[in-house]
């Protein structure tokens, strides 16, 4: 190995793998998030508890309304441990709390618990449910979308945000309720892939005669 010689190959692979296991020690779970972003684990039977709360069954404004109250928001870091995980309504019912996810997951539940139509949007930063009436935001709008589910179709589409912002809010999930502890394993994977980077070259092994 020739000193100097640079190897960004071998140092970007290993600091993906790094940051993979310190974020998720068990990698399955964030494969099972991702799965469940696009199989949505929808359930109507886990959200009775909510149904027979709910002071309005007609009006999905109403109903939405009534979930965010319900669901205060909370990180992931604080519910799962995790920076993002994509619980069942199951979960997300016993949690009591939680990000966008959660609120979506329990609002599809209980929607279709009520069998109110209703599609998915998926942000870089957000996810969230559209029914008929329902008023667009900043955030909650069709061109910020980058995927949309309606019925049985999946579309995808480049988004037309403010990145800015989006990023801001990823560092507000993702970055500031991260314990310390996974911020300093970061930041040691990252000197060391620097050193891999560019690490001193290794003299071969005479052989011997």
């Amino acid at each position: 190995m020739a000193p100097g010689k640079k190897y960004p190959i071998r140092s970007i692979v290993f600091f993906l793998l790094w940051m993979l296991l310190v974020l998720y020690p068990c990698p399955a779970d964030l494969a099972t998030s991702i799965y469940r972003l696009f199989a949505i684990p929808t359930d109507p039977l886990a959200v009775e508890k909510i149904l027979s709360l709910l002071p309005n069954r007609e009006d999905p404004a109403l109903v939405e309304r009534f979930i965010l109250q319900s669901f205060p928001y909370r990180f992931d870091w604080l519910n799962y441990n995790r920076p993002w995980y994509f619980p069942t309504a199951e979960e997300a019912m016993e949690k009591g709390a939680g990000d966008c996810k959660t609120r979506f997951i329990i609002l599809a539940s209980t929607l279709e618990a009520l069998d109110i139509p209703y599609e998915f949007f998926f942000s870089p930063s957000h996810i969230w449910v559209y029914y008929e009436g329902k008023k667009e935001s900043s955030m909650e709008n069709r061109k910020a979308a980058l995927v949309h589910k309606g019925g049985d179709k999946l579309y995808f589409r480049l988004p037309k945000i403010n990145w800015q912002e989006n990023m801001a809010l990823i560092c507000e999930a993702y970055w500031f309720p991260m314990p310390p502890r996974k911020k300093i394993a970061l930041l040691c994977g990252f000197i060391f892939s620097l050193y891999l980077y560019q690490a001193p070259g290794i003299s071969p092994k005479p052989s011997l005669p």
